[in-house]
Protein backbone atom coordinates (compact mmCIF):
# COMPACT_ATOMS: atom_id res chain seq x y z
CA UNK A 1 0.00 0.00 0.00
CA UNK A 2 1.23 3.49 -0.84
CA UNK A 3 1.95 5.89 1.98
CA UNK A 4 -0.17 9.00 2.32
CA UNK A 5 2.42 11.09 0.43
CA UNK A 6 3.09 8.51 -2.31
CA UNK A 7 1.17 8.24 -5.55
CA UNK A 8 0.73 5.41 -8.01
CA UNK A 9 3.77 5.29 -10.35
CA UNK A 10 1.55 5.22 -13.46
CA UNK A 11 -0.15 8.42 -12.26
CA UNK A 12 3.24 10.07 -11.72
CA UNK A 13 4.28 9.04 -15.24
CA UNK A 14 1.03 10.51 -16.61
CA UNK A 15 1.67 13.79 -14.77
CA UNK A 16 5.19 14.16 -16.18
CA UNK A 17 4.47 12.91 -19.73
CA UNK A 18 3.66 16.38 -21.14
CA UNK A 19 6.58 17.92 -19.22
CA UNK A 20 9.04 15.38 -20.65
CA UNK A 21 7.55 15.92 -24.12
CA UNK A 22 8.21 19.66 -23.83
CA UNK A 23 11.71 19.15 -22.48
CA UNK A 24 12.48 16.63 -25.24
CA UNK A 25 11.51 19.20 -27.88
CA UNK A 26 14.28 21.44 -26.51
CA UNK A 27 16.92 18.68 -26.84
CA UNK A 28 15.71 17.93 -30.38
CA UNK A 29 16.32 21.60 -31.26
CA UNK A 30 19.50 22.00 -29.14
CA UNK A 31 17.71 24.93 -27.47
CA UNK A 32 19.67 25.79 -24.31
CA UNK A 33 17.30 28.53 -23.13
CA UNK A 34 14.35 26.24 -23.78
CA UNK A 35 15.93 23.43 -21.77
CA UNK A 36 16.68 25.85 -18.96
CA UNK A 37 12.99 26.83 -18.81
CA UNK A 38 12.33 23.30 -17.50
CA UNK A 39 15.03 23.54 -14.83
CA UNK A 40 14.45 24.90 -11.36
CA UNK A 41 16.49 28.13 -10.92
CA UNK A 42 18.27 26.45 -7.98
CA UNK A 43 18.62 23.19 -9.90
CA UNK A 44 21.60 20.87 -10.00
CA UNK A 45 23.00 18.58 -12.70
CA UNK A 46 25.48 15.94 -11.54
CA UNK A 47 27.60 13.62 -13.63
CA UNK A 48 28.08 10.89 -11.05
CA UNK A 49 31.60 10.76 -9.61
CA UNK A 50 32.72 13.56 -11.96
CA UNK A 51 31.12 17.03 -11.88
CA UNK A 52 28.18 19.03 -10.61
CA UNK A 53 26.65 22.27 -11.85
CA UNK A 54 24.32 24.44 -9.76
CA UNK A 55 22.12 27.47 -10.39
CA UNK A 56 20.51 29.20 -13.34
CA UNK A 57 23.54 30.96 -14.86
CA UNK A 58 25.85 27.95 -14.61
CA UNK A 59 23.17 25.55 -15.89
CA UNK A 60 22.35 27.81 -18.85
CA UNK A 61 26.05 27.88 -19.77
CA UNK A 62 26.23 24.10 -19.33
CA UNK A 63 23.30 23.59 -21.72
CA UNK A 64 24.88 25.93 -24.30
CA UNK A 65 28.23 24.15 -24.13
CA UNK A 66 26.56 20.73 -24.19
CA UNK A 67 24.45 21.52 -27.27
CA UNK A 68 27.48 23.03 -29.06
CA UNK A 69 29.13 19.64 -28.51
CA UNK A 70 26.17 17.32 -29.24
CA UNK A 71 23.89 19.20 -31.58
CA UNK A 72 20.22 18.19 -31.57
CA UNK A 73 19.36 14.78 -30.12
CA UNK A 74 16.50 12.55 -29.00
CA UNK A 75 16.52 11.95 -25.24
CA UNK A 76 15.23 8.37 -24.99
CA UNK A 77 14.39 6.84 -21.62
CA UNK A 78 13.62 3.17 -20.92
CA UNK A 79 13.02 0.98 -17.86
CA UNK A 80 11.56 4.03 -16.12
CA UNK A 81 10.72 3.83 -12.42
CA UNK A 82 8.56 6.59 -10.93
CA UNK A 83 8.18 7.35 -7.23
CA UNK A 84 7.14 10.23 -5.03
CA UNK A 85 4.02 12.26 -4.71
CA UNK A 86 2.73 15.65 -3.75
CA UNK A 87 5.20 18.26 -5.02
CA UNK A 88 8.02 15.79 -5.80
CA UNK A 89 8.47 13.10 -8.45
CA UNK A 90 11.58 10.96 -8.87
CA UNK A 91 12.27 9.22 -12.20
CA UNK A 92 15.04 6.66 -12.59
CA UNK A 93 15.74 5.25 -16.06
CA UNK A 94 18.18 4.00 -18.63
CA UNK A 95 18.93 6.73 -21.16
CA UNK A 96 20.16 6.94 -24.70
CA UNK A 97 20.93 10.19 -26.51
CA UNK A 98 20.58 9.67 -30.25
CA UNK A 99 21.51 12.34 -32.80
CA UNK A 100 18.46 13.74 -34.61
CA UNK A 101 20.26 13.45 -37.96
CA UNK A 102 20.53 9.66 -37.46
CA UNK A 103 24.34 9.67 -37.37
CA UNK A 104 24.57 7.71 -34.14
CA UNK A 105 24.23 7.54 -30.39
CA UNK A 106 26.00 10.23 -28.36
CA UNK A 107 25.92 8.26 -25.11
CA UNK A 108 24.07 5.67 -23.07
CA UNK A 109 23.77 5.38 -19.33
CA UNK A 110 21.58 5.80 -16.29
CA UNK A 111 19.71 8.93 -15.27
CA UNK A 112 17.74 10.08 -12.24
CA UNK A 113 15.54 13.18 -12.32
CA UNK A 114 13.90 14.77 -9.31
CA UNK A 115 11.06 17.07 -10.35
CA UNK A 116 9.63 19.73 -8.03
CA UNK A 117 6.24 21.36 -8.44
CA UNK A 118 6.04 25.10 -7.79
CA UNK A 119 3.11 27.36 -8.68
CA UNK A 120 1.41 24.51 -10.58
CA UNK A 121 4.45 23.97 -12.83
CA UNK A 122 6.96 21.12 -12.72
CA UNK A 123 10.69 21.92 -12.74
CA UNK A 124 13.66 19.58 -12.85
CA UNK A 125 15.32 20.21 -9.50
CA UNK A 126 18.04 17.57 -9.75
CA UNK A 127 19.52 15.42 -12.50
CA UNK A 128 22.16 12.80 -11.87
CA UNK A 129 23.53 10.72 -14.70
CA UNK A 130 26.16 8.07 -15.26
CA UNK A 131 27.59 7.34 -18.69
CA UNK A 132 28.17 3.71 -19.68
CA UNK A 133 31.76 2.93 -20.68
CA UNK A 134 32.43 2.21 -24.34
CA UNK A 135 33.20 -1.44 -25.01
Amino acid sequence: MLSQDSQDPSELQRILAPVFAGFNRTTEAADADGSMSFMHPQGVIVQKDTTSTFGKEALTNLFKTWYDFTGPYYFKRSNEKYSGGGNWIVVEAKMELEKVDGSGVILRGDVMHIWKKEDDKWFMFYEQYHVDKEE
